[in-house]
């Protein structure tokens, strides 16, 4: 294409603002036409901003030449059927993770973006966040040997949110769930493009905030097909700041990547290596590793379609964590070991 990819934006909540604003604010290569959002005072301060135009109704955005693309912002219970308006409107769309609360509409989604010859993908920013990429070209290296267990841990603080039932956050018919289908959705699709498949999981979750409807706390574990183990943490009642951190064990050493850690990605090279050597290209900054991931998802998904090119995360892998939820979920329920 000539000249930048068009957006149409939905959604200017906490998220946008902090993360996605930033993509349309530098302007190279794509650029905000129209931004939507239920509150008038807020697309239009965010639509000034950008020099772009604003509305509130989505509908609106439809049937508009003038806009190449999507980037939706919303809730997690209707992200199907608005992403759904969209393809079938012929717009390329990039959507919030999770992809869908239903793995079944996941996968519609990504067949109809593919029938209509459309760029379509979930803004999964692990796949932006450098100490992840560092990871994974140190395992691909062998610098660790074979893996034998992968360990995520993502906690922040959703108190607040929780505790507020006219938000969707801690609503069931909002969110789909709690920490699994939020914090969990990362860390499954970066077991899927780090690591693979999962054969098999289970999953047990607890919960601390009374007046929400859904899970703060979670453990899904089991073994990849590749014959290594897993364990994914998450909980929305730490009082911190949010953090990510992943351990990469191997027969040869081990990978730690935490965002409070100055740096940030740590490898150890054997038993006796107890100092470890830092990643190569992996800065320490806590305050802004996930709002630019974030940014450059939207940034690398406009390249994709300027370039008519794959996009760097892969709908199917976005698809798949959905299917992964799924699974921990009906193990929850049943108290018992599931396939996948």
């Amino acid at each position: 294409m000539s000249g930048p990819v068009r957006f149409g934006v939905v959604g200017l909540g906490e998220i946008y603002q902090l993360a996605h604003h930033l993509a349309y604010q530098r302007a190279d290569g794509l650029a905000a036409v129209v931004v939507c959002d239920f509150d008038q005072a807020v697309a239009e301060r965010t639509a000034a901003a950008l020099g772009a135009e604003a509305c509130t109704d989505h509908r609106r955005l439809l049937e508009d030449d003038r806009i190449d693309a999507v980037d939706l912002v919303l809730p997690h219970n209707v992200h199907y059927e608005v992403a759904r308006e969209f393809l079938e409107a012929g717009k390329h769309v990039v959507i919030e993770k999770p992809m869908t609360v239903d793995a079944a509409h996941a996968a519609e989604l990504v067949a109809l973006a593919a029938e209509k010859g459309l760029t379509f993908t979930v803004n999964e920013n692990t796949r932006f966040i450098p100490a992840y990429q560092a990871t994974l070209d140190a395992v691909n290296a062998g610098e660790i040997g074979d893996v034998t267990l992968v360990r995520t841990l993502i906690s922040g603080n959703e108190f607040e949110r929780l505790g507020n039932p006219k938000l969707w956050k801690g609503r069931q018919d909002g969110s789909g769930g709690g920490t699994i289908i939020d914090a969990g959705a990362h860390s499954f699709y970066l077991l899927k493009w780090m690591f693979g498949e999962i054969a098999s999981l289970r999953a047990l979750s607890e919960q601390l905030v009374g007046v929400s409807q859904v899970e703060d706390w979670s453990v899904v574990c089991g073994r990849m097909r590749s014959g290594a183990l897993f364990s994914v943490e998450s909980t929305f009642t730490s009082g911190g700041p949010w953090n990510e951190r992943l351990e990469v064990h191997g027969t040869k050493g081990l990978i730690v990547v935490d965002q409070h850690q100055n740096p940030p990605a740590m490898i150890f090279r054997g038993k006796r290596d107890h100092a470890g050597s830092p990643l190569p290209g992996t800065a320490y900054a806590p305050n802004t590793w996930k709002y630019e991931s974030i940014a450059a998802g939207i940034e690398s998904f406009a390249h994709s379609i300027a370039n008519g090119e794959p996009t760097a995360v892969a709908p199917e892998d976005g698809a798949y964590a959905v299917r992964v939820i799924e699974r921990a979920y009906e193990s929850v329920a049943t108290g018992r070991p599931v396939p996948l």
